[in-house]
């Protein structure tokens, strides 16, 4: 491995290892929905933001190592919950829409690209808002023993609140992107 190599093996680590402390923090900040028993959260926003800014492949692992954290039992997930008891809750759908998010978003962002915005703002609620719920709406309707779409109605009224969020991720993409190569373009001289 050589010197270069190793600095860029360092920047990713760091890059995964601050998305990571972000989602962790990013779950104090949850409002309850007692009737539902699945919370409003922001940690939802922050990974989505790992797939537009980590890729496919680490912002997927990124978000795994996290799950993986959670369902050993470290209370990373909204309220201080952890434990692999989450996997059988009406919540498990919306963690497995976790995991396929950042792989969907940054698969989207490669066909759509990156320059304009409303290009990043589909990717976002579509791999990310869209996405989370969608799966949400199944475990929502397993585990209230109902249809399927009685599960998507009631995950839609997270919907307008993860649309907010997916199109400030993008906001905040787009100008950190632009930022960030910047950046690139200034050290590489």
């Amino acid at each position: 491995m050589t010197k270069n190599d190793s600095k860029i093996a360092t920047n990713k680590i760091t890059k995964i290892a601050i998305f990571l402390v972000l989602i962790i923090i990013s779950g104090m900040i949850a409002i309850p929905v007692p009737a539902i028993g699945v919370p409003f959260v922001l940690q939802n926003m922050l990974i989505m933001m790992a797939g537009g800014f980590l890729g496919k492949k680490y912002g997927t692992l990124t978000v795994g190592i996290f799950l993986l954290a959670s369902l050993l039992g470290l209370p990373f997930l909204s309220r201080g919950r952890g434990g692999v008891g989450l996997s059988f809750s009406p919540g498990s759908g919306f963690l497995l829409g976790f995991l396929l998010c950042p792989l969907t978003i940054s698969l989207l962002l490669e066909k759509l690209g990156t320059r304009n915005l409303w290009c990043i703002i589909i990717a976002y609620i579509i791999g990310g808002a869209v996405l989370i719920d969608l799966m949400g709406s199944i475990s929502l309707a397993y585990y209230s023993h109902t249809s399927w779409l009685t599960g998507i109605a009631m995950a839609s009224i997270y919907l307008p609140i993860d649309l907010v969020k997916a199109v400030l991720a993008s906001v905040i993409h787009q100008r950190l992107k632009k930022e960030t190569y910047l950046e690139e373009m200034h050290d590489s001289l």
